[in-house]
């Protein structure tokens, strides 16, 4: 198949900016929440409540890219993410507050399946590995500038200047969308059109060789969703003389590199073998956090580990997902794969907004980290007991 580069390139443009929208909202909205007057558990909430919303209208988005193309709910979710941060200006309540991250999340809910869906449409079948790779780098390097740009132009400025910011921000990522053109499947083979019944996200779980790489989505994300949510807080109460930006420049560095390596390694040496212990990495770049009340160099080191391991398995995962499936059911099993990712973050973020008043946060952080070792390892031990992955399509 011929790749269509403007296309692709457009489409990582505007995913460039949707995704600065993304992690900095997701990063400094917890910091605002304090700030006006809230606790944890509030900032936990709302991020449970934003990835909650996201997984409900998936099941809509999903099956209407599926069937309607995906520019379509590409200009749902860069609208959203655009307006959002003018809604935020009329009003500091909290609960207010809450109600503006649930209606961002169409943003979340029509944007994110669409975009790796289309990418994954263009790019040649025998490297998909390197062009989801790429598209991951470009996804988690924002976090190398957006948080830490955020939090500078809060410093001197306000919280009005950052809303407006993500109002321009969002202008330019629909700016971009316009100029992507959406490749027609022609081949109905390809397509799956005679063999794939229509795509229900619910009926996907239960295929035997996509529900071990959603759960393993699900633990990462759980893991994503603590350091989403509270590494901000955790750095400004334990090493105040540090910007928490940074933790999210290292991690957003870490994840350029994974993304550049990681992806096209499986490739050549299969999915399982190279997401898992990337996995491992991760969960112990998020147990080393558990030091930082001790020394504030962890940050450096834990950070750059959790964005490596974090990203290299999530790009595998998602790589591995596209796989099996056939493309007529590709932008179903994506959304699902998304919905895996919010969950799990919502699940964190609750979870750890009831745990951490009680364990504190350095506790929380080491076992969280803990728990996705253990499961990388068992999952790494269920590998070697198999001695292979299955990569037949499903259909």
């Amino acid at each position: 198949m011929a790749i269509d580069r403007k296309s692709l390139y457009f489409l990582y443009a505007a995913t460039f900016f949707i995704f600065i929208n993304f992690n900095i909202s997701h990063t400094i909205t917890p910091l605002y929440i304090i700030d006006v007057g809230g606790t944890e558990f509030f900032s936990g909430l709302q991020s449970t409540l934003y990835f909650l919303t996201a997984v409900i209208l998936r099941f809509y988005f999903g099956p209407l890219a599926d069937s309607k193309g995906n520019k379509r709910t590409l200009y749902i979710g860069a609208i959203a993410f655009a307006t959002a941060p003018l809604l935020f200006m009329l009003s500091e309540e909290i609960w207010y507050i809450i109600v503006v991250r649930m209606y961002q999340a169409i943003g979340l809910a029509a944007y994110f399946s669409s975009a790796i869906s289309l990418a994954s449409g263009l790019a040649p079948r025998d490297q998909l590995g390197r062009y989801i790779g790429f598209y991951r780098l470009i996804t988690m390097g924002t976090l190398i500038i957006g948080p830490t740009f955020a939090m500078k132009v809060i410093t001197a400025f306000n919280y009005e200047v950052y809303h407006i910011l993500g109002i321009i921000i969002g202008a330019f990522a629909i700016f971009f969308v316009y100029f992507i053109k959406e490749p027609q499947v022609t081949d109905k083979a390809e397509a799956g059109i005679a063999t794939a019944p229509p795509a229900n996200m619910l009926t996907l779980l239960k295929e035997r060789q996509l529900s071990p790489i959603y759960l393993s989505i699900f633990v990462l994300s759980i893991g994503y969703g603590l350091i989403l949510t509270f590494v901000g807080i955790f750095v400004q109460r334990y090493a105040a003389d540090i910007n928490p930006g940074i933790f999210f420049t290292l991690f957003g560095a870490g994840s350029v590199v994974a993304n550049l390596t990681v992806a096209s390694l499986s490739d050549k040496k299969g999915r399982a073998i190279v997401a898992y212990p990337c996995m491992l990495i991760m969960g112990t770049g998020i147990a080393l956090l558990f030091l930082l009340p001790v020394s504030h160099y962890v940050i450096y080191l834990g950070s750059v580990l959790a964005g490596f391991g974090y990203a290299g398995s999530m790009a595998v995962l998602i790589t591995w997902i596209v796989d099996i499936i056939t493309p007529a059911r590709r932008t179903t099993a994506l959304a699902l794969q998304d919905s895996s990712i919010d969950i799990g973050i919502a699940s964190g973020s609750l979870f750890y907004g009831i745990i951490i008043p009680i364990l504190g946060l350095p506790l929380s952080f080491g076992l969280s980290g803990v728990v996705i070792a253990i499961f990388a390892l068992w999952r790494v031990t269920e590998i070697f007991r198999r001695k292979k992955e299955p990569l037949t399509s499903i259909d």
